[in-house]
């Protein structure tokens, strides 16, 4: 299964809201971390759909939509969200983003940084 089909649009996430019991989360998710799964694991009922809503956070390391991906990846959730109003405008700002990501990445492995 593409998970990646689990992505929709704020608007089809109300429709369900409206006809199926729903839990809803949200967070940045960036990136996503270990904690982050483990903690949506625990939202994960029979009874409700759960629907995450990705937004993001003032600055971004992954682009919004990377990280909708990562999130849809999850087995427990059942749809995820872009928040209206942060998704990306435009492709080059995602691209930025990620470039920036990867300089950080590349500066901190020429610099011998340690890993955490």
């Amino acid at each position: 299964m593409d998970t990646r089909t689990k992505i929709i649009e704020f608007a089809a996430a109300l429709a369900i809201a409206q006809d199926h019991p729903v839990r809803w989360v949200t967070g940045y998710f960036d990136p996503m971390l270990a904690q982050h799964a483990r903690r949506i694991r625990e939202f994960v009922t029979d009874s409700r759909q759960l629907i995450v809503v990705v937004t993001n956070p003032p600055r971004p390391l992954l682009p919004q939509r990377a990280r909708a991906e990562l999130v849809a990846a999850l087995a427990g959730v059942d749809y995820v969200v872009m928040k209206p109003g942060d998704m990306p405008s435009e492709e080059p700002e995602d691209a930025q983003i990620q470039h920036d990501f990867i300089q950080l990445v590349l500066e901190r492995h020429a610099a011998g940084e340690p890993r955490k």
